[in-house]
């Protein structure tokens, strides 16, 4: 009978434990083991059983709850972590946007892949999942600067959040190195490279407005400085209405162009440019205008469409989509 209500005690006890942990309060064994007159040890092995009903256990939200011991509270409290929870589907399209995008050095590439399969999928369909990727990670060409850019982007895209000025030494295209100090203001991704989007702090009265673009893998140093600078609201750089604008990644003042598409599918014009208005024409051509950043990156690309584009010599308007 002795051992029946024993165990009854240590029900309860688990209970209140398990419920002081769930309203966010710190428990200490030693404290917990004076209150209920028991051993701490009795405390510990309760605190145990709890951490035994979590392991390995994710709720239908994704949580994944542990016990883990505050050093500095000096008690044990519960946390909830979410976990990744990607379904096959979804993991297979991100490894192949990775793949494609070939912008990372293949050592950070494979370890991102590895570590979303493994986090991600159980035993069973892991196997699968690297069949499917294998022959395309061994074939991988990364960007020929090979550089691994993650810590460095992380860095960077923390100055970018905290407001912070960056001194840099930067290499150009024709091998010329500058020391610029910049107000970094975005990261953004394209066609194989990772890019920095800053303005240069003694140009921004000269050329207002008009933020500069810096290739990551080109940056030979930098130190990120303890000096803020201040964004208004007003003039808050938006990553997502700045890409629309500069699909090549060339800067320059911001302009309109037009020209007469003359291709079989003028989607594949308004999703590479993403401000293009277009307007079909009697003869089943396009009128298309668009918004963009300097103009050296949007003549090269119309050049390269060959027969497909016309230069808008008249200079016609578009008034839809």
């Amino acid at each position: 009978m002795e051992g029946v209500k024993e165990s009854a005690r240590k029900h309860d006890r688990v209970l209140e434990i398990y419920s002081r942990l769930l309203s966010g309060e710190i428990i200490r064994k030693q404290e917990m083991a004076d209150e209920y007159g028991v051993n701490p040890r009795s405390i510990q092995r309760d605190i145990d059983s709890i951490r035994d009903f979590y392991a390995n256990r994710m709720d239908r939200h994704g949580e994944l709850t542990e016990i883990q011991y505050d050093r500095i509270a000096k008690g044990f409290r519960i946390v909830s972590a979410k976990t990744i929870t990607l379904t096959n589907a979804e993991l297979f399209t991100v490894a192949k946007v990775i793949l494609e995008s070939r912008s990372l050095c293949k050592e950070e590439m494979e370890k991102i892949i590895t570590d979303l399969i493994g986090a991600c999928l159980p035993t069973e369909e892991r196997k699968k999942m690297n069949e499917l990727l294998q022959n395309e990670i061994f074939h991988y060409v990364e960007p020929r600067h090979g550089k691994a850019l993650i810590n460095s982007i992380w860095e960077l895209g923390t100055a970018v959040y905290q407001h912070r000025m960056i001194q840099m030494e930067y290499q150009k295209v024709s091998g010329e190195v500058s020391n610029v100090n910049i107000k970094p203001v975005g990261i953004m991704g394209s066609e194989y490279y990772f890019y920095l989007i800053a303005y240069i702090g003694d140009k921004d009265k000269e050329y207002p407005g008009y933020p500069t673009v810096y290739r990551i893998d080109r940056i030979k140093k930098y130190r990120i400085t303890d000096e803020r600078f201040h964004v208004p609201y007003k003039d808050r750089f938006e990553e997502g209405e700045f890409r629309k604008r500069i699909p090549f990644m060339f800067t320059g003042k911001l302009h309109k162009a037009s020209f007469i598409y003359k291709g079989a599918d003028i989607n594949a014009v308004l999703d590479r440019l993403p401000t293009a208005m277009a307007e079909r024409r009697e003869d089943g051509s396009y009128l298309v205008t668009v918004e963009v950043y300097g103009n050296q990156g949007l003549n090269f690309w119309l050049k390269g469409q060959g027969e497909n584009i016309e230069i808008n010599e008249n200079k016609e308007k578009v008034v839809s989509v």
